[in-house]
């Protein structure tokens, strides 16, 4: 997922743009994002609250 974020850019709002090609394994199964992807939290892509994710993400590595 460390890898995975950096292919994203937060947008006022809390949306997440790719902004690189992105792909990440999941239980769930593979996935692929395209440049110009737009996310929100409560958005499924492929079945996946990526955004929520990413926030997760986010989240964690800004605690410090």
């Amino acid at each position: 997922m460390e890898r995975f974020i950096k292919h994203f850019r937060r947008e006022s709002g809390g949306r997440w743009v790719c902004v690189e090609p992105a792909t990440i394994d999941l239980p769930q199964g593979h996935i692929e994002v395209a440049p110009g992807t737009r996310l929100s939290v409560g958005q499924t892509y492929m079945n996946v609250d990526l955004a929520r994710m990413l926030d997760e993400q986010h989240s964690r590595a800004n605690k410090d």
